[in-house]
């Protein structure tokens, strides 16, 4: 192969790894391919990775060809050995958990095993990286996922290239592939030798921002980098994009143009740090958690003297100080991690750190200044070292103010060389010197402000001579009102009004009292609408017009002097109110969670499982907002349960890498969380084992509906199913049509799903010697609090089946047996019937569509109807190599023909020779 040679996926993963195939490590090195939309990986290990070349094609053409997965590769190296440690805890994981479920452990392999640069599992990245891909989008197609054929992403994308070549040879720079992927380009840089794992943090940093400012407008860097990243892998097939008239559309990924050339990455990231520092470009790492706005304030610091304080941050941190010396680290970055922290959790300011110079000439001392001074006298600072920790200090201020990403924990594992454990020690040490400060959450700091409406008499119409403690309950309510908003725009008059702005006189009013007449006294509350004017003009705001969310939400902090401590009172009070259940007391460990997270920071792996059950069973959902609604109407559901969790850590998380990590481990919990609750029919708290109170445990009388009632699933107009009772006795009741919680009927409101539940629930499952004591009413609002729109069913197994047709095409291409060797990998015929042995049934429903073996036969009985034959015993080759009688799916040969084609029958070998002759990569549609 001459160097212009670029055919298929493997001549570009040799060429690149082909210079470290000799490298005393690369016996235990390993690049990671892996697929979707169900991911599953395969790991190929550098040693004489010349030789592998038919090694990696097979693997790539199995899975992107026939299986139409999609294809990428880990830009990181990673660590075999780590990899195989990480494969031996999941195997673990999974048999403590059959264990405790009472089944077989499921069998976990290395296709399971996908890579972790900081995972919750185990991390495999190695120190190692050869290569920094830059993925380039196309705006308009990776928004839509759309485009007219592929002849115009190609045209569209090379654009990108275009334009931003000539820029980047002014700076004597080039990559040494440039790739069309389908929605955009890749530029790939290769260095001649192995370099540190570290320039992929950099290059986070630098890459995104230098080159989105050289890119013409409508094309963007994808700034998502970490070590453990994965790209596209070249040449192969991207399945994400449809016409616009929703046609699936394959786009195969070419070469634009390659460049004989290694580049070191370090000074290919210099070249760009320069030209952004020359260009006034501002840098700073990215991040996916979007904006953070946290909550400073955790640590309420009384300014007057700060010499008790810094002597325990003294004590608490010397150790670490001289631990980070003798390492040869370097403090500079230890005090930025740890600024950045104080900086974010305290009410202190850049002043309060740094002291200040009074018009009188006099110093006031800053609580660094006097750290670093008894760091000087123990030898663990140089006394010229001041100026260096001034700027270091100045600068993290400089970023907090810029809403920039803060490092603690990442930081110092970064520059600090140290482990996780070490960086968390670190920051606990800091937080046990701050621990006598610590502003616990109080709501009993809000409670007592009542926003109550006046009397007639006493009504004011200018908001001037409204007291101060309806003042200050006015601007609580609306802080709380804007807390859960999602809107980036609002409008003043739409949002929900306290009672200051109405006056509330007594009526009398005539009821009837059986069938007497009676006179009673009641509350009529009337608008205040010259009030409500005298209070928009304070604001300096008018009805009417729409004002970004984030903006009244700083004009009403501002104006009502909200102090930090009252604001973590309203964001727990608001958040409390979305996690209580209807119809049943909130348990215990719902709000002591809540308010160790609000307190502390920062919450335990195993607690954040809990209340991601917890919130997608029982919590109230945030409101729809206008970007939910519309793509909720293009099919594309929001569950706004998950968007309290958002809320919760945007709210209360000590900093972003913890808000990450929380969202994460929440999210995967969340996905996985199936009813019932893991507290459904407990004996005694998990976490509080004296405690008694809990509905789970001990329901009271009028509980036992909303305790019994596991999960309610909205299907749009398709139905409702609602599940009731433990696992082993969950049943399912469907209501077709359209979901009507009530209706008018003609001489009083009706609740047709709350009448339809109590008559089933009463007679299957309560088993109550009286009716039920509840009203149509409390019910229908207890089944729409659990309510969840999920994907519906009849579209799921739509989807299901389009998927099952897909995969018989490939295994018809793969080809299929005559019954007499039919085998177990492979489909077979049988008469005027296509066999389908479990286990290859198997590899597919729970690899590729993510379902079990009964909801696999429930989609081939809607689907097929009588052209599914059923499980029948078959006669087939096992592989061990023995025969013997399993039972296999059937289907019906005449469908078969009709819809996937004719049969391609052929001996095949088990160990089959995928020939280049056959093999969709091999097509010279590269450009050198």
């Amino acid at each position: 192969m001459s160097g212009r040679e670029f055919k298929r996926p493997s001549d570009v993963i040799i060429d690149i790894y082909k210079v470290i195939q000799d490298h005393p490590e690369a016996g235990r090195l390993a690049i990671e391919f892996r697929f979707y939309p169900y991911p599953t990986s395969e790991w190929i290990l550098l040693n004489d990775i010349e030789d592998k070349a038919r090694e990696i094609d097979k693997v790539l053409f199995k899975n992107n060809i026939l299986g139409k997965k999609e294809a990428y590769i880990s830009m990181a190296i990673h660590d075999f050995d780590e990899v195989t440690k990480k494969l031996e805890k999941l195997q673990e994981l999974e048999h403590e958990k059959a264990q405790k479920e009472g089944r077989q452990p499921k069998e976990i392999t290395l296709r399971h095993v996908q890579g972790e640069a900081t995972g919750k599992i185990h991390t495999t990245v190695s120190s190692y990286t050869l290569t920094l891909v830059v993925d380039i989008d196309v705006n308009e197609i990776h928004d839509s996922k759309a485009v007219e054929s592929e002849e115009k992403a190609l045209e569209v994308s090379k654009r990108a290239w275009e334009v931003l070549k000539p820029n980047l040879e002014e700076l004597g720079i080039k990559p040494r592939y440039v790739f069309f992927t389908g929605g955009g380009i890749q530029l790939w840089f290769v260095a001649p030798e192995p370099e540190n794992i570290s320039v992929i943090d950099k290059a986070a940093e630098i890459i995104p921002p230098v080159l989105n400012t050289l890119l013409p407008e409508g094309y963007s860097v994808d700034n998502i980098f970490d070590r453990a990243r994965i790209v596209r892998v070249p040449f192969t097939v991207n399945y994400k994009y449809k016409t616009p008239d929703g046609k699936p559309l394959e786009l195969r990924g070419r070469l634009l143009e390659f460049n004989d050339v290694r580049t070191p990455l370090g000074d290919i990231l210099e070249k760009l740090e320069a030209y952004a520092k020359g260009h006034k470009i501002s840098l700073g790492s990215t991040s996916r958690s979007g904006k953070f706005r946290g909550v400073a304030g955790r640590y309420e610091v009384k300014k007057e003297n700060f010499e008790e304080l810094a002597k325990r941050l003294v004590e608490e941190l010397a150790p670490w100080f001289k631990k980070i010396k003798e390492r040869g680290g370097s403090r500079h970055h230890l005090v930025n991690a740890i600024a950045a922290y104080i900086a974010r959790n305290t009410n202190l300011t850049e002043e309060d750190l740094l002291g200040k110079d009074q018009e009188d000439g006099t110093h006031v001392v800053g609580l660094w200044e006097l750290v670093h001074s008894k760091l000087v006298e123990l030898g663990l600072e140089d006394p010229g070292d001041w100026s260096n920790r001034y700027h270091t200090i100045k600068d993290v201020y400089e970023k907090l103010y810029a809403g920039t990403t803060l490092g603690t924990r990442a930081y110092m594992m970064k520059y600090l060389n140290v482990s996780e454990e070490e960086a968390i020690e670190i920051l606990r040490s800091v937080k046990r010197a701050l621990f006598p400060y610590l502003h616990p959450v109080n709501v009993q700091v809000i409670s007592k402000f009542e926003a109550k409406p006046y009397s007639k008499e006493e009504a004011p119409t200018e908001w001037e001579a409204v007291d101060e403690d309806r003042k200050k309950a006015v601007g609580i309510w609306y802080i709380e009102v804007l807390a859960l908003e999602t809107a980036n725009y609002v409008y003043i008059e739409d949002l929900s009004k306290p009672g200051v702005f109405y006056i509330v006189e007594k009526v009398k009013r005539t009821v009837k009292v059986g069938k007497k007449e009676k006179g009673v006294e009641v509350d009529e509350y009337h608008f205040n609408p010259a009030l409500w004017q005298s209070f928009l003009n304070w604001l300096g705001i008018k009805e009417g017009e729409p004002i970004e969310r984030e903006e009244l939400w700083n004009l009403l902090l501002e104006k009502f002097d909200i102090k930090d401590y009252e604001l973590r009172a309203i964001y727990f009070r608001k958040i409390l109110h979305l996690l209580s259940p209807e119809g049943m007391r909130r348990p215990r460990c719902v709000e002591e969670f809540l308010r160790e997270l609000a307190d502390e920071g920062f919450l335990s792996e195993d607690k954040v499982r809990h209340l991601a059950h917890w919130i997608k069973f029982y919590a109230k959902p945030l409101r729809h907002s206008t970007t939910s609604i519309m793509l909720r109407a293009k099919g594309k559901p929001v569950d706004m349960r998950m968007a309290v969790w958002a809320k919760v850590v945007e709210f209360f998380a000590e900093d972003e890498e913890t808000a990450q990590g929380l969202i994460e481990t929440f999210r995967e919990a969340y996905e996985q969380a199936e009813p019932p609750f893991p507290c459904f029919g407990a004996r005694e708290c998990p976490f509080f084992q004296e405690h008694r109170g809990c509905p789970f445990i001990a329901p009271k009388r009028d509980e036992i509906l909303a305790v019994s009632l596991v999960d309610v699933q909205l299907h749009g107009s398709d139905g409702i199913v609602i599940i009731v009772g433990s696992e082993e006795g969950t049943k399912k009741f469907v209501h077709k049509g359209k979901v009507e919680w009530q209706k008018q009927g003609k001489s009083k409101i009706k609740y047709p799903v709350a009448e339809w539940f109590l008559d089933v629930y009463a007679k299957e499952f309560l088993s109550l010697p009286e009716a039920p004591s509840w009203s149509h009413e409390e019910v229908t609002e207890i089944l729409k609090s659990r309510a969840r729109v999920v994907r519906s069913q009849l579209n799921e197994f739509d989807e299901y089946f389009d998927n099952f047709i897909d995969w018989l095409r490939s295994e018809n291409a793969r080809g299929i047996y005559p019954y007499e060797k039919a085998d177990s990998s492979h489909i077979f015929i049988k008469g005027n019937m296509i066999g389908i042995p479990p286990r290859l049934a198997e590899d597919f429903y729970r690899n590729e569509l993510g379902i079990s073996g009964r909801k696999f036969k429930e989609m081939l009985i809607r689907e097929l109807g009588s052209y599914y034959l059923g499980k029948k015993a078959a006669w087939i080759k096992l592989s061990s190599g023995q025969h013997n009688g399993v039972n296999c799916y059937f289907i019906s040969l005449d469908w078969f023909k009709k819809i996937v084609g004719e049969p391609n029958i052929k001996d095949i070998e088990a160990e089959g020779d995928i020939g280049s002759g056959g093999f969709n990569y091999e097509e010279e549609e590269g450009e050198a």
